[in-house]
């Protein structure tokens, strides 16, 4: 019997967790990395189509962002027809489109990479994604891992879960639990704070949202209330803060003649691709490093090359501008919590919450915590890392689920 993991597959990077004589630990990559983006990027060598998993995928994005594909989570068990996917396909450089031989229209999403022929389903990517995590977790372990628990989003359907489960069997990795990421991040906070308390588990991802309310119980956690958003997350923060970089751009040229002669009078728009997927990039680098400090500087050489090869974008971004820019979001996170809370207090009029807890990469953003201060009180627990929680708490859940299974099967 091999080792019982936790994996928090997540839209943006995955992480990993096991038990370690009664203690949660974070599995590391081969890099020492506590994340694993979840990336994969097809190339081809010697004629032969081959593929990359994880960090060294990813740095693939701005080479060629039409093979490296990312956001799978997003698509499984997804209709092509869904609104979400019609976001999707404006907003990624790689080709969505519909499988019209697919059995069931809940499994008709195809990805099609041009530059090879090929179309690879969000399963068989997600497969290999699952497939890596496995090899991943076995190196650092040095030993077979075959039992996992893994959590979904408590947005996304059984359908989802379906797929999920399937995936694993897969790659030879038995379920023997499935739950919510903000139930997981609740045992990781368990395990800290052992007696009784009703906690809320506040869930920012790369493409989730998720805002949940849980009251201790015995043996686990009661789910008091909880609301989501399928379409929120840092893939929408990106694309936002992209958006405005193209915008401030078209405004700085305005009225200016360049080296093909012409004058825009109304301000040239940014559709070069190469050029977009750097702008793209340079977002996510500012969004990240503005949680830090108080401004970026965002470069990306040569943005108009057909017309003006000498121009670049140069911007100088502040944390308040970007914050600006992302409000609409953040609000509408904080809407939805509220909205989980007011469902909470329709149960229980006396319900107060003793810890708000923030998992998933972008809930470290400053202007959410401050947000949420304003909110809740000064209740944020800042003791689980973000990008760990949800991966703890979905190996403690196993090793419960271990534990019950064991006093089911011992002589009464």
């Amino acid at each position: 019997m091999g080792r019982l993991v936790g994996i928090d597959f997540g839209t943006t990077n995955c992480s990993m967790a096991y038990l370690d004589q009664g203690k949660p630990k974070v599995i590391l990559d081969k890099d020492r990395y506590k994340t694993i983006p979840s990336v994969v990027y097809y190339y081809k060598k010697s004629d032969e189509i081959r593929l990359m998993v994880g960090r060294a995928a990813r740095s693939k994005f701005v080479e060629n962002p039409f093979c490296t594909i990312h956001s799978i989570k997003r698509f499984i068990g997804k209709s092509f027809e869904m609104e979400e996917i019609k976001q999707a396909q404006e907003r990624y450089y790689y080709i969505i489109e519909k499988n019209e031989k697919a059995d069931s229209h809940q499994q008709d999403i195809m990805i099609k990479i041009n530059e090879y022929d090929m179309a690879i389903s969000p399963v068989e990517i997600a497969t290999y994604i699952f497939r890596y995590l496995k090899q991943t977790a076995e190196s650092f372990l040095k030993e077979t891992v075959d039992e996992v628990v893994i959590t979904m989003p408590t947005t996304y359907q059984t359908r989802y879960a379906q797929a999920i489960r399937q995936i694993a069997e897969n790659v030879g990795l038995n379920v023997v639990g499935m739950l919510t990421e903000t139930n997981a991040t609740a045992y990781a906070f368990g395990y800290i704070n052992r007696g009784d308390h009703t906690i809320a588990v506040y869930d920012l991802g790369g493409g989730t949202f998720d805002f949940s309310l849980f009251r201790r119980v015995p043996g686990g956690y009661e789910e008091l209330a909880t609301l989501g958003e399928a379409w929120l997350g840092g893939d929408d923060f990106d694309y936002t803060i992209m958006q405005y970089l193209i915008r401030e751009f078209k405004n700085s040229t305005r009225n200016k003649r360049f080296a093909d002669g012409k004058v825009y009078k109304d301000g040239i728009t940014l559709t070069n691709k190469d050029v977009l997927r750097a702008i793209q990039d340079e977002a996510e680098k500012a969004k990240i490093a503005l949680s830090e400090t108080e401004t970026t500087l965002i470069h990306v050489s040569k943005v108009i090359p057909e017309i003006d090869p000498s121009v670049d974008l140069n911007l100088k971004l502040s944390r308040d501008v970007l914050e600006y820019v992302v409000s609409d979001l953040v609000e509408k996170s904080i809407t939805i919590a509220l909205d989980a809370q007011e469902n909470g207090f329709t149960l229980d009029p006396k319900l107060k919450l003793d810890a708000l807890l923030l998992v998933g990469g972008q809930s470290r953003m400053p202007k959410i915590k401050q947000r949420l201060r304003e909110t809740f009180g000064d209740i944020i627990f800042d003791q689980i890392l973000p990008e760990e929680g949800v991966a703890i708490g979905a190996a403690i859940y196993g090793n419960v689920l271990k534990v019950v299974q064991k006093r089911k099967q011992e002589p009464q």
